[in-house]
């Protein structure tokens, strides 16, 4: 998986149609074909091709059982919220979201632990990315997708303003990110930062 996609994918909307069309790829085992990736994100541009319903992901968590889905562990399992709720902001409809099932997955104590209130992309870093488990990955895109859509983000080309679009961007919930920024400013102001 790449943190940053081609030129032509500006936008969050695009971005995420990108990252689901790598999914594809790798889940059919053509991960390194330009070619279906290129024509799998054309087809989910253009409405062409819709992305598997939550009800599937759901599905596939079941016939994997009760397991860690970052390590597999049978041990000590609980639920993690792949964006923790503490990201949700000021919007209860974001908070909504974020406590719903669509944003929750197994994972053993020490994993969720780990994790603490990372999202999936910080927790398992820029090394690592490629090793976010499929599941994890396909329920991520459809709820980020949701939240920007929701927050009327989905066409905005940086919401993180770090100046690249890239996959963390994703993640980013406005009212969060704003009060982080405020946070910030005010510590600044007051000296304390």
């Amino acid at each position: 998986m790449s943190l940053k996609a081609p030129k032509y994918v500006n936008s969050v909307r695009r971005l995420i149609y990108w990252q689901y069309a790598n999914l594809i790829a790798k889940s059919a085992g053509f991960e390194d074909n330009w070619g279906f990736v290129i024509s799998r994100y054309k087809k989910l541009d253009s409405g062409e091709m819709k992305w598997s319903s939550t009800i599937r992901d759901y599905e596939k968590s079941l016939e994997k059982g009760l397991e860690c889905v970052y390590c597999g562990s049978k041990k000590d399992i609980s639920m993690d919220h792949i964006i923790p709720i503490s990201r949700s902001g000021v919007d209860p409809r974001i908070f909504g979201l974020l406590n719903s099932v669509d944003n929750c997955v197994c994972a053993c104590k020490k994993c969720n632990s780990s994790k603490g209130d990372k999202d999936v992309f910080e927790w398992y870093g820029h090394e690592r990315i490629g090793e976010i488990p499929k599941l994890v990955l396909s329920k991520f895109l459809k709820l980020v997708f949701i939240i920007h859509e929701t927050q009327a983000t989905l066409d905005l080309k940086d919401p993180n303003m770090d100046g690249v679009l890239d996959i963390y961007d994703l993640g980013v919930v406005i009212t969060h990110l704003i009060s982080k920024i405020s946070a910030k400013a005010a510590n600044k102001h007051t000296g304390g930062g």
